[in-house]
């Protein structure tokens, strides 16, 4: 694309993005460029829009943003920009009353970021492929079933009901729990496999064993979800004035596990990444533009935080604001989990 056409797609995104209304040429020429008639603006738009980098809903309408003339504007033409340090401090000092506990600093950070981006934020908890075992216990609910309960990493806790010998009473389970804390805590699920019980160790701890390991593989992938009210600044936008298309996303938005894998597999660890309209695999979504980014907790666990708005979002401002709301989240989290 020549500069000029490179001029008249960030003009036609910036005006979109503030009204929401197809920009024509007059528009331009009276806002942009002063220096180019109407007609020569006119051919510009044209074969931008033969290009498929902008769209004309109707004869009579001015242009508007297509999903790849977004990406283009993203990827080649999106300005850096800089959080002002006063809100930079705002930010940061939002963190500190919730230092003591996990699930109020993602709660901060969710409601932080749909304030500051004015669309829904998400955030998933810290979750940690190399969790390491605090403890164990073994609760018997009745003959021949316990409840597992182990704990690694955080807050985090795995429990589940598991069949074992009949004739097990509390006290036997109380010293295999004990057996089993002693042997593997500190250890991660890679380190417990390659640890088994002794071979002549009953059949019953054995199993357990596994049990637990698998247990702390759950905790490692574990991403406690976090959706702010920030809903409200979605049914504010006029894209999602129509309610089947706010009804679809708000259902990706209450099922939790499905909106969990999407950020799971989209966000990185390093940097934003920007996924627009039908870039998104969940078709629900594909009216929305997702800016996503990775906090780290600690030396190595991970969690995930985004901002869902309409494809006209305001990008720059977006991708900074998450910047730093991931890095006061990822130093909240990292001072708690020291």
């Amino acid at each position: 694309m020549d500069l000029r056409k490179e001029r008249i797609l960030t003009a036609v995104v910036s005006d979109y993005t503030e009204t929401v209304v197809p920009v024509g040429s007059h528009a331009l020429a009276a806002r942009y460029f002063l220096e180019l008639s109407s007609a020569t603006i006119r051919n510009e738009l044209s074969e931008l829009v033969d290009d498929g980098f902008l769209a004309q809903p109707h004869a009579s309408a001015g242009r508007i943003p297509t999903d790849l003339g977004y990406r283009y504007f993203v990827d080649f033409l999106l300005p850096q920009e800089v959080v002002e340090p006063q809100l930079r401090r705002r930010v940061r000092q939002g963190f500190e009353v919730a230092a003591h506990d996990v699930e109020a600093v993602l709660e901060v950070a969710a409601a932080t970021l749909s304030r500051l981006s004015e669309n829904v934020a998400v955030v998933t908890g810290p979750a940690n492929p190399a969790n390491r075992l605090h403890y164990v216990n073994l609760l018997l609910l009745r003959p021949g079933v316990v409840l597992l309960v182990e704990a690694a990493g955080g807050s985090f806790a795995y429990q589940r009901e598991l069949d074992v010998d009949p004739e097990l009473d509390q006290e036997a389970l109380s010293a295999w729990a004990s057996l089993l804390t002693e042997t593997y805590r500190g250890l991660s699920a890679d380190q417990l496999d390659a640890s088994p019980p002794p071979a002549d160790a009953p059949e019953g701890l054995r199993a357990l064993a596994l049990e637990v390991s698998r247990g702390l593989r759950q905790l490692g992938g574990r991403s406690a979800l976090v959706i702010h009210d920030g809903v409200r600044n979605l049914v504010r936008q006029p894209e999602f004035e129509d309610p089947a298309r706010l009804r679809a996303v708000l259902e990706v938005l209450e099922a939790q596990r499905i909106l969990s894998d999407v950020l799971g597999r989209l966000a990185p660890q390093v940097g934003v990444q920007i996924v627009i309209g039908h870039e998104n695999t969940v078709e629900e979504l594909q009216h929305c533009s997702l800016v996503l980014t990775s906090y780290q907790a600690g030396d190595q666990a991970w969690g995930t935080m985004g901002v869902m708005g309409p494809t006209r979002i305001r990008y720059g401002q977006v991708a900074a604001r998450l910047q730093l709301v991931s890095q006061a989240t990822g130093e909240a989290l990292t001072r708690l989990l020291a």
